[in-house]
């Protein structure tokens, strides 16, 4: 059973038990030879009964939900084939084509794309937690940061990305904790036009993402993990980035802060909740 029907039948349990017990109280006050024993037992009984007669109704209902994101899934997944062949398409095209118009062209179509793939990347992760598919693993915290950095080599043009921390094991939502970061470096490499940097350090269990970029202004600082919030509207995606890193951190328990100035911003995370506890 998923997590949202367990919440659904646990919420109206209790909305049952504590219509029955102001119900039963009313009873007891009004007839004296009423016992609490017995008015608990009825209680527990009802609730019982009203959970095992609602449930082939609830399963109805919740059906239509999970066909729902069935199809919701199934569209999104349909949705990366043609958006890669428009991106393989374009890169043929740049390369045989001279024509500065054209050329610019093309690489609106290509960003274009990028934009549509990364929409699709959080819209297939957002559906996975919905559906309670998040697998928890263990996993090398170095390997997974590797990874990360190695993604976008084609992106980050003179940008130099690095990390130098040890073999690490942390316990988590991989593909969640991979998109954070993902999320976090895309942030850092779109938003600056000063950037020369980024570093990914890790310290007294801190995870720090250091760029050298011009920095966040100050009155955005408090807004920044708000979704939908962009700091000017000439940046390029949907302003949903940072939210999902912020929604992800609450829910893991990874406590996560700014520090931005002219010289550059600095991503803590916390990670000390989800460290592999080494053996003594």
């Amino acid at each position: 059973m998923s997590n949202k029907k367990i919440s659904f039948f646990i919420f109206n349990s209790i909305i049952v038990l504590i219509i029955l017990l102001i119900n039963n109280s009313i009873i007891y006050i009004f007839n004296s030879f009423s016992s609490w024993y017995l008015i608990g037992l009825v209680s527990l009984v009802s609730v019982f009964l009203y959970f095992g007669l609602s449930r082939s109704l609830v399963d109805d209902v919740f059906s239509i939900d999970d066909k729902l994101k069935q199809k919701i899934e199934t569209t999104m997944h349909e949705i990366n084939t043609p958006v890669s062949t428009i991106q393989i398409n374009t890169d043929i095209l740049q390369t045989n084509l001279n024509d500065a118009d054209n050329l610019e062209r093309l690489d609106r179509i290509n960003k274009a794309c990028d934009n549509l793939l990364s929409l699709y990347e959080d819209m297939e992760y957002y559906i996975k937690k919905e559906i309670d598919r998040v697998e928890i693993v263990s996993f090398d915290l170095r390997k997974l940061l590797l990874h990360c950095i190695d993604k976008f080599d084609d992106i980050k043009k003179d940008i130099h990305i690095k990390t130098d921390i040890e073999p690490i094991i942390i316990t988590t939502d991989k593909n969640g904790f991979e998109k954070i970061i993902d999320n976090l470096i895309s942030n850092a490499i779109k938003h600056n036009i000063t950037i020369k940097n980024i570093d990914i350090k890790f310290k007294n269990n801190i995870l720090s993402i250091v760029d050298d970029g011009e920095g966040i202004q100050s009155q955005n600082i408090y807004n920044i993990f708000d979704k939908y919030f962009q700091s000017d509207n000439e940046t390029e995606g949907f302003g949903i980035g940072l939210n999902i890193v912020k929604e992800f951190c609450d829910k893991n328990k990874i406590d996560i802060s700014i520090n931005s100035s002219e010289r550059g911003t600095v991503f803590n995370m916390n990670l000390t909740n989800i460290i592999e506890a080494k053996e003594t």
